[in-house]
């Protein structure tokens, strides 16, 4: 009975974490020739060169103390609209710093 118990709780947290990725996923994307164009363009050579996604990219760029955090989500559905556009895995997460030199990359999905 307790093993029931433990299973039940471990099938309840990954629901939770499941929720927690999708209440993640972005709104609204950054305008790639609006007030981050040289962000996004910067991030967008670099999801090129990793990723086949890259030309149906959506952006969302965030400031950092020493520079960007540029997420480049997946367009998986383009018929939807705001967050269900995304699967919670399919981003990828560009680092630049304050020239927009890209110094980290890590895919996610």
């Amino acid at each position: 009975m307790r093993i029931v118990h433990l299973i039940g709780r471990f099938v309840l947290a990954l629901a939770f974490l499941g929720c927690a990725d999708q209440a993640r996923r972005m709104e609204h994307p950054a305008d790639p020739d609006g007030e981050y164009s040289a962000q996004i363009s910067a991030a967008r050579r670099l999801l090129g060169q990793k990723e086949t996604w890259a030309h149906r990219a959506e952006w969302e760029v965030n400031r950092q103390n020493d520079g960007w955090e540029v997420v480049a989500w997946r367009v998986e559905h383009p018929d939807r609209r705001g967050p269900l556009r995304y699967l919670p895995w399919g981003y990828s997460v560009i680092q630049l710093d304050s020239r927009c030199v890209p110094t980290h990359y890590r895919r996610k999905g």
